[in-house]
């Protein structure tokens, strides 16, 4: 862990600035900078796009240019051979680091029965007993919100992953 151990809970946001414009440039380093981090194992499997949460009305984090769905699929090119199991260590330095990065939100569809999910207002993993995630259980994505101060701040992600460079990965 980089910047020590950081559990203060924080509020989380959620989608309460609104749609965005476009892409952000700070999500999307943040998205580079992830990849880059996970030796490619995590990948892009989509940030902005201007919708409602799957199965729901309400809109998703995606509208407000803060979200990413990180896979660790291999497909062609992109993540790597037994991509889970890599994954899990770059997700968990990402959540001990979650304050010092803005991370507010991490989905993770995989595990059965339904999911889970960690959030900066809990500062824990909560193992749901319901559906509660759409396209749960199974499916080979991390879904990552940032919060709306580091949205705009590539150059911010830029120092904060150099801090973060060197630490063993899987």
């Amino acid at each position: 862990m980089v910047a020590g151990p950081m559990k203060k809970k924080r509020k989380y946001t959620g989608t309460s600035d609104g749609a965005s414009a476009g892409k952000r440039a700070g999500l999307e380093e943040f998205v580079r900078q992830v990849t880059e981090l996970s030796n490619g194992v995590l990948w892009n499997n989509g940030t902005w796009v201007v919708r409602p949460k799957s199965g729901k009305k309400t809109l998703s984090v995606h509208a407000t240019g803060r979200a990413v769905d990180l896979s660790w699929r291999k497909v062609g090119s992109k993540g790597r051979v037994n991509g889970r199991e890599r994954a899990e260590a770059t997700i968990q330095l990402l959540i001990d680091n979650a304050n010092y990065l803005g991370i507010e939100c991490v989905l993770d569809y995989f595990p059965e029965p339904h999911g889970r999910g960690w959030r900066c207002d809990r500062q824990a993993w909560q193992n749901y007993r319901t559906r509660t995630i759409a396209s749960a259980p199974g499916s080979d994505w991390y879904h990552v919100e940032i919060a709306p101060r580091f949205a705009d701040k590539p150059a911010e992600y830029i120092k904060r992953f150099e801090r973060l460079k060197g630490t063993p990965q899987v």
